[in-house]
């Protein structure tokens, strides 16, 4: 053969062969026109081995399992009341655990303060640009206080030296700041003018802490005394100061400023100071503001008050009621911690009415002329409720003994140091008759 015809027949090969591949997928293509496919569907009339068809995954799933299958117990499914009834159990539970995980238990609840007296109070302080601890610490107590309560003793506790503290308690919303504002020198004035115009029967001084200040506003406390006693004479005046660094020639003004009860409030347990209170106040020193106050005048009421709440131990918060009455505290307040805000320390227990109760007990057992023990409790919570009552009644007393006293060759006393220690002889006396009784 030579090499024409051999390339004429190879030609002819290929032809036939390109032909033929062409006709049969001509021809597959024709007889697939017509048909859909499903994209796991695999092309049978290709020379690989086929795949098998995922056309049983509908079935498994019908014939997966059900509901009941995930619950245990059930033989059959539940009927729609079954159902509604079993809704109505779970309900129940939920709500149940959640009463007892309340934010807040029910009694430590109180109702808005609102009021004609509370009305006035509020319009004459924002005349006069006053401040009140009831309104800034958000004091739960305020309605009953100001608007005089079941026994009709009005009181109030103002806040002087402005609304900025320079120190910052983990516990206290008041605000706070390096340099607070400048005093306000007409401040002692308008107090006074304040509370003669209200018809308050007690009142609270306090302040925020002015480390800023070369006094740390001793000098202002004490003017403000001054002012309430001419214009108020009548009024019972409670001061609840800071510590002064401890030093007694601040602390000794404001003790001979003419106020009836004298108050530091020791805050915490030793153990929980640096927690709980600024790094400049501490146990001790607040201890010595006591101690120092009851030698500079002893017929001066002295008064301290405990938060329970913050992680005390118990054997902790008999020790602070031992260590107040050895430094001559005449009057202990106990009360919930409730925080104030978020940004705030927590609160580590609620504290329950019948343990406030037991601490009761135990201040009358130490020897304090009175002791306020209860959730709702706070340092100047209804402060005059118990002075007031305690005066009123044993005025035909005193007014005999100031009588008598006027002739001394030291001149009259002043009515309220006498009230004060009646108080306490016959404090004394009921504690001795209790432990002879006992005896007996």
């Amino acid at each position: 053969m030579n090499a024409l015809s051999l390339r004429l027949t190879t030609t002819t090969t290929v032809a036939s062969v390109v032909a033929a591949a062409g006709t049969r997928h001509s021809a597959k293509a024709s007889s697939l026109l017509g048909r859909r496919f499903l994209a796991t569907e695999v092309d049978s009339t290709d020379d690989k081995p086929a795949r098998r068809v995922r056309k049983d995954f509908a079935d498994k799933i019908k014939g997966g399992p059900g509901f009941s299958d995930f619950v245990g117990g059930m033989d059959e499914p539940l009927t729609p009341l079954q159902a509604m009834e079993k809704a109505a159990q779970v309900q129940g539970k939920l709500q149940s655990k959640a009463s007892k995980h309340t934010r807040l238990p029910q009694w430590l609840k109180t109702d808005i303060p609102t009021g004609g007296n509370v009305t006035k109070i509020r319009k004459t302080l924002r005349d006069l640009k006053l401040h009140t601890v009831c309104e800034e610490a958000r004091c739960p107590n305020m309605g009953e206080c100001w608007g005089g309560g079941k026994h009709g003793t009005a009181t109030a506790t103002i806040m002087i030296m402005g609304d900025t503290c320079t120190r910052g308690c983990r516990f206290c919303s008041v605000k706070t700041s390096k340099n607070p504002a400048a005093l306000d020198p007409l401040e002692p004035t308008n107090v006074a003018t304040a509370l003669a115009a209200w018809g308050l029967d007690y009142v609270v001084l306090t302040s925020v802490d002015r480390d800023d200040l070369p006094d740390f506003g001793s000098a202002h406390f004490a003017a403000t005394v001054n002012n309430i006693r001419q214009m108020a004479p009548q009024m019972m005046i409670e001061c609840l100061t800071p510590d002064f660094l401890g030093r007694p020639e601040l602390i000794e003004p404001v003790a001979l400023s003419g106020l009836d009860v004298y108050a530091h409030n020791i805050e915490t347990v030793e153990s929980l100071q640096r927690m709980v209170r600024d790094h400049r106040a501490n146990y001790k020193q607040s201890m010595f503001v006591l101690q120092h106050v009851k030698q500079t005048k002893p017929t001066l009421l002295t008064k301290s008050s405990i938060m329970l709440g913050v992680g005390e131990k118990d054997e902790e918060v008999l020790q602070t009621m031992k260590d107040l009455r050895s430094a001559g505290v005449d009057i202990v307040t106990l009360g919930q911690y409730m925080r104030p805000t978020k940004r705030h320390m927590k609160v580590h227990e609620y504290v329950t009415p019948e343990k406030f109760k037991h601490w009761e007990q135990v201040g009358n057992e130490l020897g304090f002329l009175y002791t306020a023990s209860g959730p709702l409790v706070r340092s100047s919570y209804k402060a005059g409720e118990f002075f007031i009552s305690e005066i009123l009644r044993k005025r035909s007393a005193v007014a005999a003994a100031n009588a008598a006293s006027a002739g001394e060759s030291g001149g009259a006393k002043n009515l309220r140091d006498i009230a004060a220690t009646i108080a306490t002889e016959e404090r004394k006396k009921s504690i001795m008759a209790d432990s002879s009784a006992g005896t007996s």
